[in-house]
């Protein structure tokens, strides 16, 4: 405690491993280090202390830049007791897709650096594809897919209708269609006054021009954007442009509800889920999160919170974030404050008592002593014992961590059974540095499990929670076997446990065996059968059907050849003594 300093600040909290446990910023460091480790009485800090082994530090110039710096390291490391900030679900885009001839427009969920615009992110898909729709009529931009569009040779339905200028097969259209691709983004952009008294000036362009079909065109969208569009686009008549944060805590959960104005108007609502775990400031911490996510930082955010000094110390840190100047304010009166409470109305409606979590009923059923908050699975995938490969996923908080996501190759040439395989990763997991979970999943029953007790007794590991997952068969439902206990945990088949659990255990197969599907046809697997005498390409494709439907090739029996129709029965017994030779 002596060597730490007594300056601004952030610390961080490491375990033997040099994994950080649990970052904070303080005024003085070693004061606020000291109440951590000595004097804290809260559950959470009783655990933070007793996983510390190691404390570093970074000084900073002032409380902003410690509070900044703060959150960019947590959300770099994720240390398991600090907050735990996410989305509810995930939200939708418009999308124009500039980098084609003929830009299109699409509702997506992923946005992508191929050159395209994206404009939102819009909390509704259903009101977002009926909005497009309106677009549409409006902005006859086309809609098909651009495999789609090249092979088209006559219009589509929607110009029939008249929602798109059919550019695949009436090139003539490009000035008005690249017009309209212009309209679209001005008015997506909020521009939507500029935009009619573009659109009025053009129109009576086109009536002096005595192009009335060009001026009657235009007179339509008009009508369409006073009447139907902009209403719903432009609601206060002002330029502001906010966030609004409201908190709602229930339990170990703090609901949070941004609520984000453009122009005055209400343009999305994001509902998001706070772990408060060991954190002091959680309104700073929520907010700053929120923003590192790439959400954009406006001149005006509004709290639901009261605290004046944090304000100026969150504003400067925004600040730096931006670039420019941010305001950070407490709604008091006025329009501010009507928007503040449908903030609060959302975080109360969105905080509504669903129950216990899925980490909660995982952490109960299989007797944990801390909630599973990273939770592995691992899995392997072969093929007759060639190419094989194994994978090790991670959940953070019940969703998927894709940066921890881990691949092996089987190092050892002569395992050639799952066991044996799984053997080989489990000591090069558990052996490494890499923080350990607090649950892991191994794919498989009573068996696997019992080769990891084998390995966890080899490298003097002792107590480690972990839990073999038996895949359902028939009537059957998955079936869980834990260290020490002979009849299996069986799970609710919708339970929130389940359901996780499968998502884990899912991700992990689809992880190996996309892996092992990519060495597969950088190795031409077919080889392995064209070698049987009477075997060419046309049976070893359809054997090779077979193997990838999940089963060992070793395992498969004359029933499973009969049935694929295409081989003899001299085939059948080639295949049959090659199969024996392959197994142990």
């Amino acid at each position: 405690m002596k060597s730490l300093p007594r300056a601004t600040g952030v610390y961080l909290l490491k375990d033997a491993r040099g994994v950080p446990v649990y970052i904070g910023k303080a005024n003085d460091v070693r004061s606020r280090v000291r109440s951590y480790l000595a004097e804290d009485g809260r559950p959470f800090t009783s655990r933070i202390a007793g996983e510390t082994a190691r404390v570093d530090f970074i000084l900073t110039r002032n409380e902003s830049e410690a509070l900044l710096l703060e959150n960019q390291l947590i959300k770099k490391h994720r240390p398991r007791y600090n907050i735990d900030l996410k989305d509810d679900k995930s939200y939708v885009r418009i999308k124009v897709s500039l980098s084609h001839p003929w830009p299109s427009i699409s509702v997506t969920r992923t946005i992508l650096k191929d050159g395209s615009r994206y404009f939102g992110p819009y909390a509704s898909a259903q009101s977002t594809r009926r909005t497009l729709s309106a677009l549409g009529r409006v902005f006859p931009l086309r809609r098909c897919k651009d495999t789609e569009f090249r092979n088209r040779k006559r219009p589509c339905v929607y110009h029939s209708i008249g929602m798109c200028l059919a550019p695949c097969v009436r090139p003539h259209v490009r000035r008005e269609y690249d017009q309209a691709v212009l309209d679209l983004i001005e008015f997506l952009e909020g521009k939507d006054r500029d935009l009619v008294e573009n659109m009025r000036r053009r129109m009576l362009e086109a009536a002096d021009r005595l192009d009335f079909e060009e001026a009657a065109r235009l007179r339509d969208r008009i009508n369409a954007l006073e009447s139907t569009l902009v209403p719903q686009a432009v609601i206060a008549g002002t330029s502001s442009e906010c966030d609004v944060f409201s908190f709602f805590e229930s339990g170990p959960v703090v609901t949070v509800s941004v609520v984000r104005i453009a122009k005055g108007a209400i343009e999305d609502s994001r509902a998001l889920s706070l772990r408060k775990a060991a954190q002091d400031d959680v309104v700073s911490m929520a907010v700053l999160q929120f923003y590192l996510a790439g959400n954009t930082v406006p001149p005006l955010v509004y709290l639901d919170d009261d605290a004046g000094s944090r304000h100026k110390t969150l504003g400067r840190a925004l600040e730096r974030l931006k670039g420019a100047r941010v305001r950070v304010a407490v709604p008091r009166r006025g329009r501010p404050l009507e928007w503040l409470e449908i903030a609060r109305q959302n975080a109360r409606g969105h905080s509504l008592d669903k129950g216990p979590s899925a980490l909660e009923e995982i952490a109960e059923a299989f007797h944990l002593k801390v909630l599973p908050f990273r939770m592995e699975c691992l899995d392997v995938s072969t093929l007759g014992g060639t190419y094989s490969t194994a994978s090790c996923v991670a959940f953070l908080g019940g969703e998927p961590a894709k940066n921890l996501y881990r691949r092996y190759r089987i190092r050892d040439d002569s395992a050639k059974d799952d066991y044996s395989m799984l053997r080989e990763v489990l000591a090069r997991r558990l052996a490494g540095d890499e923080a350990r979970p607090d649950l892991l999943v191994i794919d498989g029953g009573k068996a696997q499990l019992n080769v990891f007790l084998r390995v966890a007794r080899e490298l003097g590991i002792e107590s480690f929670p972990v839990v073999a997952m038996a895949k359902a068969r028939g009537a059957t439902q998955d079936r869980f076997y834990l260290p020490g206990r002979k009849d299996p945990v069986r799970l609710g088949p919708k339970s929130k446990a389940m359901l996780t659990l499968q998502r884990l255990r899912d991700e992990a197969h689809r992880f190996a065996v996309g892996y092992h599907r990519r060495l597969r046809s950088k190795g031409n697997i077919t080889s392995l059968f064209e070698d049987i005498p009477g075997i060419g390409p046309v049976k070893a494709r359809a054997l090779l059907q077979l193997a990838s439907r999940g089963r060992d090739i070793s395992a498969i029996g004359r029933s499973d050849l009969e049935g694929l129709g295409c081989l003899n029965r001299k085939d059948i017994e080639h295949i049959l003594d090659h199969l024996n030779r392959l197994r142990p």
